[in-house]
């Protein structure tokens, strides 16, 4: 990732350039991200990943998701999440491949606020 992220902090700018050189070495593994949920479906939405379909799990798991969780800010529908993986691209990647993927993204869709993507965060700190 290594993007130039900037900013304030008490009137004075900091910089952070390369992130992802300056973690532990097992910091790569761990991915986040943020998606936007409509609001009014919201309950719906939460509903259907208490039920997540079994062949969804397994491909999760096939291509090398650990540790996936889902956090939810309910006033506004944004989620937050998190997983972690020996090799987080390919992780991504396969599951792009997965039909299973396709169809369940698919059942998501409506949930969506329009024009959301899946946005990764930049990790700039890890505590082991």
């Amino acid at each position: 990732m290594g993007a130039d992220l900037s900013a304030q902090h008490d009137g004075a700018p900091w910089t952070v350039t390369s992130a992802s050189t300056s973690l532990d070495a097992s910091a790569a593994a761990r991915r986040c991200f943020l998606l936007q949920i409509r609001p009014e479906l919201l309950a719906e939405y939460v509903a259907d990943h208490q039920r997540v379909w079994p062949e969804m799990l397994e491909a999760l798991s096939r291509t090398g998701w650990r540790n996936y969780s889902l956090f939810l800010r309910a006033d506004d529908g944004l989620v937050v999440g998190y997983f972690e993986s020996a090799d987080p691209d390919a992780a991504l990647g396969g599951m792009e491949l997965e039909d299973v993927n396709r169809r369940w993204q698919d059942s998501m869709a409506r949930y969506f606020v329009p024009g959301t993507s899946l946005q990764q965060l930049e990790q700039y700190f890890y505590r082991p």
